[in-house]
């Protein structure tokens, strides 16, 4: 063998061996998501993920193969379920749940466990984990530093390309859940807000007790005297600071509750010659005042209540207000050097003007949420000013929530990275609060997949709880959108589900009925789904509808008729090729009135498009801007109504702006009423004015009101002739 020969053969083996060493480097990698220092704690009923940095080879996930273990060794039957881009593997809890005892297990993962190139993975293949059924507590101040420094440490890992997932939706919604609602006002004489569940009051920017009209406009409270309709006046006017905007009100006899935010510059405090800013509430405060309004004239300041945080929706169940806030700490401030006092700060004027934080024994986490801020649960009751609050605190993200009269739903969404799109909702964990006089306490949570629009999407009937989700996105075809509806029974176990509903479109809104669920999902039609919901375990579709446009607001008329509140739209192709995707347009607002007394061949049976590109209500995103008169089967509405402009694609004519009542009936269709606007609005030209824009209409006794930033106008239930107006201070 000659020299050269030689030298080639030695090169080749260093390179076999430098490759070999690299792809070992390079071996593919499990993780347990939601392991803290770790420890992966899970709740009795949930189901936990391994995220994969490769996809799995399929065949290779058996129970051989990927097993759990009790502390005695002995094999626990649970369940796996592989997500479709193969690197999500959900371990889902026994049929019947853990055993009692022991509370400790493992998890195993066996090299056999393959790649679809045949690589065996790196990492977390042996897995410890606990079962709780109660949500744990933030022991010590230190234990709730660390906290916050693993995810610091979990943040950094993500910013450096990590291959895996994390949880938490990284900014809170500091506004109400929007979509449909319905009212609980039948029978009485004046209009209530328009509710999701009956018995459980929302906040609003605008109600009445049948004699005054309370509202909240441009930092103000506002009191108005509306009956008798001649003798109409505004009879007082509170304003806030610029640094505090109310946003819902609630009404109590002879109480008023005003709930908002409030924000300030940050404070900064010298620590090792650094400055550093301290825990003052830099992002702002969630403000409740509640007022004494048996003197209208003056209303009295009885309580003032900040808690540190941004707000996210309210209800209230008799006299007691429940509040849900959501608070991120600056827990940045440890990457400086700093020693923050990271837990969430109240004040109470009940108890002075100091600011104080909660004790730290107040504080419970969600196992594996790993996310950075609090939800905060506040119970206020109106009638008793000197009772005092009930706050529950939990470290994890939620903002989407659905109350019943006895229990209170938190979703909180999960996140998990996926190598070509970036971060995309997984699944949904559902956390349930049990409520009654004020008292709220955790019983229990579950999970399903997917993402949730709004409070509609969820719902309690008969001691099941129901939610529709989304998940994948409408756009991609590598991970295609679909939905499903799931139930889950009072312990918040799945026990019955319909998936891969509508692939390739996404939820537009959900109304729960009884027995059913209708759902409407779209991408280019609006297909309304039918869902039997009457055997929990064995949900099914019963029947579906396709026809242009969407609802993004169900309302029932009764148990045979619905009727859905959305846009027209018009499929534009623009000459494309045939492999892209054609051009969806909104046009006018759309409504629906849809027959299910089929439920196997629902049926529009009635529409009416108000408007062109550009035409928009609050009811679209609101519910609660829906009035309902029952009695003459009103339905009404604000509306600004733009049309296309004659020979362009682009430029929008503005029409009017004002309110617009309809008759709904099955019987009679969709009957117009009335175009409500104020004579010197009607020839304005260019565009609608914020100030004129109603915000709500209401009824009290034969009177129907509208509320704009500027006037409340009152006209006549019978003829809708104008009876009286009055300009707002």
């Amino acid at each position: 063998m000659s020299k050269k020969s030689y030298l080639l053969i030695i090169a080749g083996i260093v390179l076999l061996v430098a490759l070999g060493t690299f792809a070992y480097s390079q071996r593919p990698v499990v993780k347990a998501e939601g392991k803290m220092d770790g420890n992966l704690l899970v709740m009795e009923n949930n189901s936990w993920n391994l995220q994969f940095s490769s996809a799995l080879k399929k065949e290779t996930v058996t129970p051989q193969n990927i097993y759990v273990e009790d502390s005695n060794g002995e094999r626990i039957n649970v369940s796996f379920k592989l997500n479709e881009n193969r690197k999500t593997l959900q371990i889902q809890a026994p049929s019947g749940g853990y055993p009692s005892d022991p509370h400790q297990y493992t998890l195993h993962i066996s090299p056999k466990v393959k790649t679809k190139w045949g690589f065996s993975y790196d990492g977390d293949t042996e897995i410890p984990f606990s079962i709780t059924s109660k949500l744990p507590i933030i022991q010590s101040k230190e234990e709730l530093t660390n906290y916050f420094k693993q995810i610091l440490k979990k943040n950094k890992e993500d910013t450096e390309y990590s291959l895996f997932g994390r949880e938490g939706n990284m900014e809170s919604k500091s506004s109400e859940d929007s979509a449909a609602g319905e009212s609980s006002q039948s029978g009485s004489h004046f209009s209530e807000t328009n509710n999701q569940v009956k018995g459980v009051d929302e906040g609003d920017i605008v109600k009445t007790d049948g004699s005054y009209i309370y509202q909240l406009t441009d930092r103000r409270l506002l009191i108005t005297k509306a009956n008798p309709v001649k003798e109409m006046k505004v009879v007082s006017s509170t304003s806030y600071k610029e640094n505090l905007q109310p946003h819902h009100l609630f009404l109590q006899k002879d109480k008023l509750l005003v709930i908002g935010n409030s924000w300030a510059h940050a404070h900064f405090q010298e620590d090792k010659q650094k400055s550093i800013a301290s825990t003052m509430p830099v992002d702002g405060t969630t403000v409740a005042l509640l007022y004494d309004i048996s003197d209208k004239a003056k209303p009295s300041l009885l309580r003032h209540v900040e808690l540190e945080g941004q707000y996210v929706t309210s209800r209230k169940i008799d006299s007691t207000v429940y509040l849900i806030s959501n608070m991120y700490p600056n827990y940045w401030m440890l990457e400086q050097g700093g020693n923050p006092d990271l837990r969430p700060r109240v004040k109470d004027s009940l108890t002075g003007d100091e600011t104080t934080p909660l004790p730290i024994q107040d504080i419970k986490y969600f196992p594996q949420s790993q996310s950075p801020n609090y939800t905060l649960l506040t119970a206020m009751n109106m009638e008793d000013p000197k009772a005092s609050l009930n706050i529950q605190s939990y470290l994890g993200s939620g903002d989407k929530v659905y109350m019943s009269k006895n229990n209170l739903y938190v979703a909180v969404e999960k996140y998990n990275e996926d190598d070509m799109n970036g971060w995309t909702s997984s699944n949904t964990e559902i956390y349930k609060f049990s409520v009654r006089d004020g008292n709220v306490a955790y019983s229990s949570s579950g999970n399903v997949e997917g993402r949730v629009l709004n409070q509609f999407s969820m719902d309690e009937h008969k001691g099941y709880f129901r939610i529709a989700t989304t998940k994948g996105e409408v756009w991609n075809s590598d991970s295609p959108s679909s939905n499903a509806l799931y139930i889950l029974d009072e312990n918040m176990k799945n026990v019955g589900e319909v998936t891969d509903l509508a692939r390739g479109e996404q939820i537009y809104s959900v109304r729960f009925m009884g027995d059913k669920a209708y759902m409407v999902t779209f991408k280019q039609v609006d297909p309304l789904f039918v869902i039997d919901t009457a055997d929990p375990k064995a949900p099914k579709v019963l029947g579906e509808l396709k026809i242009p446009g969407f609802s993004t607001y169900l309302h029932p008329i009764d148990e045979h008729h619905l009727i859905g509140f959305g846009f027209d739209t018009k499929v534009v192709d623009d000459n494309k090729a045939t492999n892209e995707e054609p051009r969806i347009v909104r046009r006018g607002m759309k409504i629906s009135l849809f027959d299910i007394t089929d439920f196997q061949h629902p049926k529009e049976t009635d529409t009416e498009i108000i408007g062109g590109t550009g035409t928009h209500s609050y009811l679209l995103e609101d519910h609660k801007a829906l009035l309902h008169e029952p009695s003459r089967n009103l339905y009404g509405f604000p509306i600004s109504v733009y049309h296309e402009k004659e020979g362009s694609r682009h430029e929008l004519d503005f029409d009017y702006q004002g309110a617009i009542l309809y008759e709904i009936t099955p019987e009679k269709g969709i009957v117009l009423k009335s175009q409500l606007t104020e004579e010197e609005n009607k020839h304005k030209e260019y565009y609608e004015q914020w100030e004129d824009q109603i915000q709500r209409l209401l009824y009290i006794d034969d009177q129907l009101y509208t509320v704009s930033h500027n006037r409340v106008t009152a006209y006549s239930l019978d003829d809708f002739k104008k009876e009286n107006a009055i300009d707002l201070p």
